[in-house]
């Protein structure tokens, strides 16, 4: 084992402990949300140091579909997300604005897949090649299907966990995808309503870790180096 392969696990070791720290912070009710918190920074702290020359959601949404193992999962579209995007936090975004026909494309949703209220009992997560596929058969007057593939991943598992648990959760302490509750005993409780729970954000983050951590062993390259 030469030096340089050394220092890089003992720098990954101490990473390897951080994360057992923060599933401790998980486990524990009176400081769940800052374990959540701290997996989170844990994920943008790997994707800056891979990617030290892409900004920072870049650098994330990367990190995540390229070191997961779990791109299939990140990649599916949020229906019921995508229904609400008028009503929610980025109606003003221009990125998401660029989307043309949203209101038709809904619509379209509708008929395969119901309401906003069928959908949180039913099929809410679907993989970019159905949603596509679904749109594009109803022959929409005037759709631009490539407007549709430029656009549909602002949608996305991946960019939801960037922009409402990452931007959320480090800006404002805000953790909109946790319901929040006092059970019997007068303890906090959390309940995860999204496909991004907790479990997802420890398991996304440790295979993260270990991915990054075996490259840079068998490369024997830093992250940056990479």
């Amino acid at each position: 084992m030469s030096d340089k392969v050394f220092f890089i696990n003992e720098y990954f070791k101490q990473w390897e402990r951080n994360l057992e720290r923060a599933n401790e912070l998980i486990k524990n009710h009176h400081y769940h949300l800052e374990g959540i918190l701290v997996l989170s920074c844990y994920l943008g702290a790997f994707a800056a140091s891979r990617f030290p020359n892409l900004r920072d959601r870049e650098a994330y949404v990367k990190i995540v579909l390229e070191y997961s193992g779990n791109r299939e999962f990140f990649e599916q579209i949020d229906l019921l997300f995508f229904y609400q995007w008028p009503r929610s936090k980025l109606l003003d975004n221009g990125n998401y604005k660029a989307l043309k026909q949203h209101g038709e494309i809904v619509e379209v949703l509708k008929r395969s897949y119901g309401t906003e209220d069928a959908i949180k009992t039913g099929i809410r997560y679907v993989s970019p090649a159905k949603f596509i596929e679904n749109v594009a058969a109803a022959a929409i007057p005037g759709f631009e299907e490539q407007n549709l593939r430029e656009k549909l991943h602002l949608f996305s598992l991946v960019e939801l966990l960037y922009r409402y648990v990452r931007c959320d959760a480090v800006h404002n302490y805000d953790f909109p995808l946790i319901n929040a509750g006092i059970n019997g005993n007068g303890n906090v409780t959390y309940e995860h309503y999204h496909a991004i729970t907790d479990t997802v954000l420890l398991e996304t983050t440790r295979c993260v870790l270990k991915t990054l951590w075996e490259k840079c062993q068998t490369e024997e390259k830093w992250p940056h180096e990479m």
